[in-house]
């Protein structure tokens, strides 16, 4: 058994008058412009807030039972009549 290939002209078509290849290129041009200003606003954020560390501690040299006492003064006040 052989086989037979038929070779056939076939009809091509023309190319499309207008490319894709623009529209493909502004398409990845705009994500990465997305991604660039985001990268950039991200990057603002985190130096903006870079060392802000904020704790609730005395600061050094201050007595933390100064503060109690003046804080317990204040709140029991007896009033005799």
């Amino acid at each position: 058994m052989s086989t037979v290939f038929i070779l056939s002209t076939a009809v091509t078509t023309a190319a499309p008058a207008s490319s894709d290849s623009t529209l493909i290129g502004v398409v990845i041009a705009l994500i990465l412009l997305t991604v660039a200003a985001l990268a950039f606003l991200l990057y603002r954020y985190l130096c903006h807030n870079k060392g802000d560390y904020r704790t609730r501690e005395l600061a050094p040299g201050e007595d933390p039972d100064e503060d109690c006492s003046k804080q317990a003064a204040d709140e029991k006040k007896e009033y005799f009549i």
